[in-house]
């Protein structure tokens, strides 16, 4: 039932399944979970090294008020898929005069859940950012959105499909239009790859899903101090420490997540003032 509406709305089956594992998205039905806004379906585009996606993407378009053309961030889900979390990044984004794109990668590939470790291949990072370049050429057609001013955004497995499309061979097939990456808790893989899109990444030192903290601090040491790349660790945060639907402690695949204000509070305004000097204030 997690993707139920978005599925209707594109004419795709539901396929039967059993309950999938709770995501650090704290995923929830999609018609709910990315509120207001207008809901858009974006065509997948053949992207080099991404298996494209055989249905529409489905996505949650919200701009802030007023004419003008707007800059929009591309919110992207965990393994899970979209949740209440995009919600928040929606909302988010939108006080701070940006507009969103959330954006779902897993009903049209008719997957309900990537999070098990034996589900990671139905949908890889390099996929999603595929998906990623679709949506920010689709933005760039849009009359309200500026296309010199896309961002994109993911936690946990988005937050890796946002480091994915900083490297290279993604970003040159970005044409250009993704001006800045946010990456929470998604390891930062492929550093010799790295391209020039902005990345800032944030993770907690006490995270175990793949040592985001860690490998994100070894990323950003080989590509080099002249890069645009910046990491953010906080003590004793574990995954999903932005999401304040998880004050309770909970396990997913054996890995702590919990929200943790302290490190949320200064994550939300390094991603404020990162956006505003690659994107340009909102």
């Amino acid at each position: 039932m997690r993707h139920f509406f978005t599925a209707l709305l594109l004419g795709i089956p539901l396929l039967a399944c059993g309950a999938a594992d709770p995501a650090p998205s704290m995923a929830v039905p999609v018609a709910i979970a990315i509120g207001s806004g207008r809901l858009v379906a974006i065509p997948p585009v053949p992207v080099d090294g991404a298996r494209v996606a055989p249905h529409p993407l489905p996505g949650r378009l919200r701009l802030p008020p007023g004419p003008g053309l707007h800059a929009v961030v591309i919110v992207l889900h965990g393994c899970g898929g979209v949740g209440t979390n995009q919600t928040a990044w929606a909302e988010r984004l939108l006080g701070w005069g940006y507009g969103s794109l959330v954006l779902d990668s897993l009903t049209p590939r008719r997957i309900d859940t990537v999070c098990a470790h034996t589900r990671q291949a139905l949908v890889t990072r390099q996929d999603r950012a595929g998906d990623v370049i679709a949506a920010a050429r689709w933005l760039a057609r849009q009359p309200a959105v500026n296309p010199k001013r896309i961002g994109v955004l993911g936690g946990s497995h988005g937050g890796a499909a946002a480091e994915t499309v900083t490297l290279e061979p993604f970003a040159k097939q970005a044409d250009g239009l993704i001006r800045a990456a946010v990456d929470y808790y998604g390891a930062c893989r492929n550093p010799e790859q790295y391209g020039n899109i902005p990345l800032l990444a944030l993770a907690g030192e006490a995270d175990t899903w793949r040592d985001p903290a860690q490998v994100c601090r070894q990323f950003a040491a080989a590509v080099g101090t002249t890069r645009d790349v910046t990491v953010v660790t906080y003590p004793n945060a574990v995954h999903a420490f932005d999401n304040p639907r998880l004050r309770e402690r909970r396990t997913v695949e054996g890995h702590p997540l919990q929200y943790d204000p302290v490190a949320a509070a200064d994550s939300y305004a390094r991603v404020h003032a990162f956006l505003d000097r690659t994107l340009g204030p909102g």
